[in-house]
């Protein structure tokens, strides 16, 4: 074994010693390092970082609260697919880094700007958007109505305090909607 993992050889390695003379280690890249306290430059070289940090805050808000949640297939344009009175809701994630002149603003497109540009949603390609800001650790879920959502920072507070209300007003509005896929 030790032939594979030559670290578990060393006994220096791992010890409580190296605390005590100052050694750290650099866990984060440094750009990230003061988040969400980093620069636009840092924000747009790290986008698929921070887009997966909000993907994971919402599987997290959804899954500790009993709900089943799926990583949709990168062939769709929805992030995931969250089971619903028998049926499967399609929800888009945004995801911004923190709150600016006091509101939140998250477009509601796809693609890359680099990579063959950007383009709207339609009306059918998701259901809900789930609108999380990082640096308050808050979701904010709307019905699918248009092209760019929203939120203003005095609605932390409460979407901290009840973090499914949001998802069940939108889901809710969306409850007319005939064309959900089945579980």
């Amino acid at each position: 074994m030790s032939d594979y993992f030559p670290f578990f050889d060393d006994d220096s390695v791992g010890s409580n010693d190296t605390a005590d003379q100052g050694d750290t280690c650099q866990l984060l890249p440094p750009a990230l390092r003061d988040f969400p306290n980093v620069s636009h430059c840092a924000r747009r070289a790290n986008a698929k970082f921070i887009g997966a940090a909000g993907e994971y805050l919402v599987d997290s808000l959804l899954t500790r609260h009993g709900l089943t949640v799926w990583t949709a297939p990168d062939l769709d344009i929805a992030d995931r697919l969250l089971n619903f009175d028998d049926r499967s809701v399609l929800i888009q994630i945004k995801t911004v880094t923190a709150p600016r002149d006091g509101r939140c603003t998250f477009q509601c497109t796809h693609g890359n700007y680099r990579a063959g540009g950007v383009s709207a949603y339609n009306q059918k390609d998701f259901h809900i958007a789930a609108l999380v800001v990082l640096s308050h650790n808050v979701v904010k879920f709307v019905p699918n109505r248009g092209r760019s959502f929203s939120v203003p920072e005095a609605e932390f507070e409460v979407l901290a305090a009840d973090p499914l209300g949001s998802l069940e007003r939108s889901l809710a509005d969306i409850k007319h909607i005939r064309r959900f896929p089945q579980c």
